[in-house]
């Protein structure tokens, strides 16, 4: 295993922050600060990833897509949600279509959580420049924010659930 996997404490932590995300990112919706709301449901998604990353190791090894950058690598908490998305992504835990293609029919989950990405990083002035000039981030952002993550979740979560399944079975645990 390439890099430190998390401690129980910081599980524990990171399981309780990305309740916390979520919660704010509903207090932003009532207060109509659709642009927090959105950076909270990114941060939300890049906690839940870090979770899986840290339950399934070394297959995010065998992607071949974790950070290049050794010290980055080495440390999970480190890791940018654009890397995470990447192992995600390569290890079929959100599939995508090839090519990344969001605007075909080819499109698939993974796809849309570089959606996600993209609408976290309007936090960034630049990328807010660059990428949504003179444009508002309304409450149609916000919830096709909370409509993707929540697929995300799902998707994450039948993983889990498949690799419990499997452990079981091999335990011989009906």
């Amino acid at each position: 295993m390439p890099f430190t996997t998390l401690t129980d404490e910081q599980e524990l932590e990171l399981s309780r922050l990305s309740r916390v995300y979520w919660q704010e990112a509903l207090r932003c919706e009532k207060a109509k600060s659709y642009l927090a709301g959105c950076i909270m449901l990114g941060s939300a998604l890049e906690t839940i990833l870090i979770l899986m990353v840290n339950c399934f190791p070394d297959e995010a090894e065998r992607t071949g897509q974790l950070p290049r950058d050794p010290k980055k690598r080495n440390n999970l908490l480190k890791w940018e949600l654009f890397d995470l998305l990447a192992v995600a992504k390569a290890a079929q835990w959100l599939p995508s279509a090839p090519n990344g293609d969001r605007n075909s029919r080819k499109a698939q989950i993974g796809d849309y959580a570089e959606v996600v990405r993209m609408v976290r990083n309007l936090a960034h002035p630049a990328r807010y420049l660059k990428d949504h000039y003179r444009k508002k981030v309304t409450n149609n952002y916000l919830q096709t924010q909370f409509e993707l993550v929540l697929l995300c979740r799902d998707w994450l979560q039948a993983r889990n659930n498949k690799a419990l399944l499997e452990h079981m079975k091999t335990e011989g645990i009906p």
